[in-house]
Order: C-alpha cells, then sequence, then structure tokens
C-alpha cells in the first residue's frame, strides 16, 4: 500500500471544484488495490465553515466515502456514481475526511451492490458491519496524513477482493479514462474484441450506468479542469468544446448544466471564481 501525491497523464484526479475551496482542503492519491489495474483513490479532507453552507457537488464517476470526523459523534456515509449535480449538506465548522476509489471494479460489493448505489447515498454502518472501527479511530485522529492510513488500512481489509482479476470491462473503463470521454464505442470493440452490444451491457451491468453516459462524465470532467485553467477568458470555450468531441458550443452548454446545473460562464462564475 504506497501514496502518491504525482497525478500522471494516465490518471486524472475527480474534480470537486465548490469542495476543494472548504476551509483547509487537503487531497492525496493513494494506490490501494492490489488486484485492479485502475488502483487509484483519492482521499481528501476538509473542514465546513460556521454557516454550513450546502457544497455543490458534480458528477466524477467515482464512489465516495465520506467520514465526519467529530468525536463522540462520527458517522460515515458512500454514495455511488453520480449521474447529475446535487447538494451536499454538511453540519457546520466540522472535520470531514473522504475517500474515493476510481472504480469499483476489484472491490467487495457491499451489503447493497455497487450498480444499485447510482444517485444514492447510504449510511456505510448500515451496509459495512465493520465500518464502526474505521469511523471511530478517524475521529480520534489529528493529522491528514494519520488518516490516510487509517483508511488505507480499511479498504484493504474491507474493500479490495482478492478474488478478482482484471477483465475487459475494467480494461474499457480504462481506454475511455485516458481518452477523457472522447472515444467511439468501435474503438472500445477493437480494443476488447467484444461486440459492442456485449460491452454496453456488461458495463452497465457493473457499473450501474451505460457506457455513453460515463463517457460524457468523463468528457465533463475534462471540459470542467479546462475550464478551470482559462483564467475566465470567454473566448477559450470554443476551444473547450473542440477538445473535447462537443458538435459546438451550444452542445457544451447543454450538458454543462446537465452534470453542473448551470452554464460554463455561470459555473466560472459562482463556483471557480473566474470572471
Amino acid at each position: 500500500m504506497s501514496t502518491t501525491s504525482v497525478i500522471s497523464d494516465k490518471y486524472i484526479a475527480p474534480l470537486q471544484p465548490d469542495l476543494s475551496r472548504q476551509l483547509r482542503y487537503n487531497e492525496r492519491l493513494l494506490t490501494w488495490n492490489p488486484y485492479s489495474k485502475k488502483n487509484l483513490a483519492l482521499c481528501y479532507q476538509f473542514q465546513t465553515s460556521e454557516d454550513g453552507a450546502p457544497v455543490r457537488l458534480i458528477p466524477d464517476a467515482c464512489i465516495d466515502f465520506l467520514f465526519r470526523c467529530t468525536p463522540g459523534s462520527p458517522a460515515a456515509v458512500v454514495s455511488g456514481l453520480q449521474t447529475a449535480p446535487r447538494e451536499l449538506v454538511l453540519e457546520p465548522n466540522a472535520v470531514y475526511f473522504g475517500f474515493k476509489p476510481f472504480s469499483p471494479k476489484g472491490m467487495r460489493p457491499l451489503r447493497t451492490d455497487w450498480q444499485d448505489l447510482v444517485d444514492q447515498s447510504i449510511s456505510l454502518w448500515e451496509d459495512c458491519p465493520d465500518a464502526g472501527w474505521v469511523t471511530e479511530m478517524l475521529s480520534a485522529s489529528s493529522t491528514f496524513d494519520e488518516r490516510v492510513g487509517i483508511v488505507a488500512e480499511f479498504a484493504r481489509r474491507q474493500l479490495a477482493d482478492p478474488e478478482y482479476t482484471p477483465d475487459f470491462v475494467e480494461y474499457s473503463e480504462l481506454q475511455l479514462c485516458q481518452a477523457r470521454g472522447n472515444i467511439r464505442m468501435d474503438s472500445i470493440s477493437d480494443y476488447t474484441g467484444y461486440t459492442g452490444r456485449y460491452c454496453r451491457e456488461k458495463f452497465k451491468e457493473s457499473h450501474g450506468i451505460s457506457i455513453k453516459n460515463y463517457s460524457s462524465i468523463m468528457r465533463f470532467q475534462n471540459a470542467v479542469r479546462m475550464l478551470a485553467r482559462s483564467g475566465g477568458e470567454v473566448g477559450s470555450l470554443s476551444d473547450i468544446a473542440f477538445d473535447n468531441g462537443y458538435f459546438d458550443q451550444s452542445h457544451l452548454n447543454r450538458e454543462f448544466r446537465r452534470f453542473s446545473g448551470a452554464t460554463p460562464l455561470r459555473y466560472q462564475r459562482e463556483v471557480l471564481q473566474l470572471t
């Protein structure tokens, strides 16, 4: 089990811009699952403000474990893959620690299967009998490094599936991520050796969402990344649309509203705070 703070071109950390603006935000990539190829997770920590304003989350195609590290009143929630924007309501003036695996492949299911958690959030205590100890230990810890180590141990013991062997679905997922979602279905078929229909069926069976939807989220995430790097230049929207395979700027606007609830320019102002 090892950690790294370097994000390679092959694996790009999922973006949650509004979350990363919270107080004392810190993050680190963790190589956690020895049985899968897409074996990274993002560990992150932050403190909420006193006003307890909701955090605006966008789809990032990841499962998310979120722990409230309040001594005497800890909590743990796991959320499945999200396909729409949502608001996260948190306790004011509290420390939270998150563990976000990049893929459900190679992970043991909870009592609720991963594909059944799409757009859902449940108590981790209810679906994982041994989750209590990790929540208590995270609450008792005082540093980000300690919490990364605790979650790494929990993930190794409770989540990694030693009987898993990487399959064509995981290799398809890797190809989609490397292409930032901008890839044709026939390319995936050629890559895996299976028909497009079979690839689509097995991918949805594993992830709970279609390959097309997953690809759209990957493409949207890269558009957000490019938007954040643009420095608020309006003229960059046409480049973002072109580089990510959108038909035109109107197509980019529609997809942005679908996944963020706002147009790119409004998202720049309200979340990225670029003018």
